[in-house]
């Protein structure tokens, strides 16, 4: 239970400081290839800018970050990278918030979808993990927000062979979108920021409540110490 109680505490730490601050020194970002390849590819249409159209393949990223093995998407229809980038300026990236990044709507959005492609062991394959991206990318450039986020309405259109069994994720990950305020966050979403390069998504675990009620009773604590030094020294 004390171990436990250390583990939340210190997690509480990382993520308020994360939420209240900018990153303090740059990231380093290599990535190797598709967490599942060949990846699965998917159709995009963009009516509201045309240079957003894409066709190809989709999906989860492996590599590291600051050398330890992490796994991403991308952020970002725009922008291209390349793998096992060694150019240090095309690799350095920065932590920016998601509220910063995309806005307070989109930075929940982005929260709910990422808890339950967590929650829910995704992506399990190639054809999901081309659903979880196209879901990213659906939040992040759908540009009507007043009704639940779909493939098949807004600006922003999404989908794959038909009756494929990528089409088939698409589909499951649609009524997921529809039903995306429902999810209960349990991670937080940020976004590796680099000028020039393509941004991508990094995760980070959202404490319990009880978790936060723990960490302000100790510092609580720690607080009432140091008045009762400095007083004692007076």
């Amino acid at each position: 239970m004390e171990i436990r109680f250390m583990v939340r505490s210190l997690a509480a730490v990382a993520v308020s400081a994360a939420l209240a601050a900018p990153a303090l020194a740059a990231d380093t970002v290599k990535l190797a290839g598709f967490t599942h390849n060949p990846a699965a590819s998917v159709t995009l249409t963009d009516s509201s800018n045309s240079l957003k159209n894409y066709s190809g393949g989709a999906g989860q990223f492996y590599g590291t970050l600051n050398g330890a093995s992490f796994a991403t998407y991308c952020t970002e229809l725009l922008e291209s990278f390349t793998w096992n980038q060694g150019d240090p300026v095309l690799n350095t990236y920065s932590v920016v918030s998601g509220i910063t990044a995309w806005g307070a709507a989109k930075s929940t959005a982005m929260d709910q979808l990422m808890s339950y492609a967590f929650t829910a062991g995704l992506p399990t394959n190639a054809d999901t993990s081309a659903a979880v991206q196209s879901a990213i990318w659906e939040v992040l450039n759908e540009n009507n927000t007043t009704s639940p986020y779909s493939f098949k309405n807004g600006n922003l259109l999404i989908s794959a062979t038909p009756a494929s069994s990528t089409q088939a994720a698409l589909d499951s990950m649609n009524l997921v979108l529809a039903n995306l305020g429902s999810y209960a966050i349990t991670q937080h979403v940020d976004q590796l920021h680099n000028g020039t390069q393509q941004d991508f998504l990094v995760m980070a675990p959202v404490p319990e409540p009880e978790s936060y009620a723990m960490l302000l009773a100790g510092l609580g604590i720690v607080g009432a110490v140091a008045r009762r030094r400095r007083s004692a020294e007076a």
